[in-house]
């Protein structure tokens, strides 16, 4: 069974989506929460996708985007510290990315659809991580992450979303 990271192997700010995961595989978590964030949001329609819970607050939409290229570098990060890459890896601004990406010009259908294949290429990419891999650390700006630690951070960040789709959005 893997483990959940230890809270040296990422960065303190990150703690508060790992702590939201419950004990357990990683593989079988990302599989259930593709399942029920589909669920969820399937049912939504466009009018309803295109509003915010509040002024200055992403979309429905947006926050589905966000969701499916957050999840694009995180896993992009733990492959590449998986592997052992040694350089510093970049970070990002999500805010930046949402305003370039213009989600709300695209169906809902199609974002989750996007989410789905994004969700399906990172739980496979965590089962062929062997346990060295696993572990590996690596550099992101300015500080170490495990391959470990971004998987749940992965599923953490979804989590946290999740929670707040289904309580302010729906």
């Amino acid at each position: 069974m893997r483990i959940r990271p230890l809270s040296d192997e990422y960065p303190e700010y990150y703690g508060r989506y790992i702590h939201l995961l419950p004990d357990g595989e990683i593989e079988e978590m990302l599989r259930a929460q593709q399942t029920e964030m589909m669920s969820l949001v399937r049912q939504v329609d466009e009018e309803t996708a295109e509003r915010s819970y509040a002024a200055g607050k992403w979309t429905l939409k947006e926050v589905i985007g966000h969701l499916a290229d957050t999840e694009r570098v995180m896993s992009y990060r733990m492959l590449a510290i998986a592997r052992g890459e040694r350089a510093t890896l970049p970070v990002f601004d999500q805010d930046a990315y949402v305003a370039a990406a213009a989600f709300n010009a695209f169906s809902l259908a199609r974002l989750l659809d996007d989410f789905e294949a994004v969700r399906a290429a990172t739980i496979r990419l965590t089962a062929t991580l062997d346990e060295a891999a696993w572990s590996r650390r690596g550099t992101v700006g300015e500080n170490v992450v495990s391959a470990r630690a971004l998987a749940y951070i992965i599923a953490g960040h979804e989590r946290h979303h999740f929670t707040v789709l289904r309580d302010k959005y729906l």
